[in-house]
């Protein structure tokens, strides 16, 4: 009675309901037309649903397909503009699509080819390179870079150092017949294989 007067409530416990109870409830059924409907339309309304998923899908895909496509002619016409170099960030076509005026006094694309010297002391590299156009690359599969080196001064030999594009594979070692290795249990008691004559 204090705990009352205290402000505080008194707690109510939940009756507990027994197993049997819950198994012998009676099973209620109720027919309610609009539910019925909804249930039976919703076949027709999910799979109007499901094909427009689907066809949104589908074009969002050649989208972006398309996309990819503009882009990739972009590039090769800016390739076939330019000459193979990328183009600069000041030149080229701009958003419009329209291009803009090349002038005349532009500089054109330094070649690669030359002769450079390396010298280290008593050690002297001469690296002699060429630029080589898709022609020349279908013609001669290894192009080759002439190196010399000279020591001391002197100039002992010339190397022709092939330069190979492609990717070297792996030698690949056939494998060989072994004989079998005999078990534990056969080495304990020392008996040997028959070999075939």
């Amino acid at each position: 009675m204090e705990e009352e007067e205290a402000g505080q409530p008194t707690r109510v416990r939940a009756r507990h309901i027994k197993k049997r109870a819950l198994k012998n409830k009676a099973l209620s059924v109720s027919f309610d037309e609009k539910d019925l409907r909804d249930y039976v339309t919703g076949f027709h309304k999910r799979k109007k649903k499901r094909r427009k998923e689907a066809q949104q899908k589908l074009q969002e895909a050649d989208r972006r397909k398309r996309i990819l496509a503009r882009k990739k002619r972009k590039t090769e016409r800016e390739f076939a503009i330019f000459g193979g170099a990328p183009p600069d960030t000041g030149a080229g076509i701009d958003e419009c699509g329209e291009d803009y005026e090349q002038d005349e006094d532009s500089e054109p694309i330094p070649s690669v080819s030359g002769t450079t010297m390396y010298d280290d002391g008593d050690v002297k590299v001469m690296v002699t390179t060429s630029e080589i156009s898709r022609e020349e690359e279908r013609l001669s599969e290894r192009p080759e870079v002439v190196a010399s080196v000279s020591i001391g001064g002197a100039e002992k030999k010339k190397h022709n150092v092939p330069v190979n594009k492609k990717k070297s594979f792996k030698k690949v070692v056939k494998n060989r017949s072994r004989s079998k290795q005999p078990s534990k249990r056969d080495r304990k008691k020392g008996k040997k294989t028959n070999k075939k004559q």
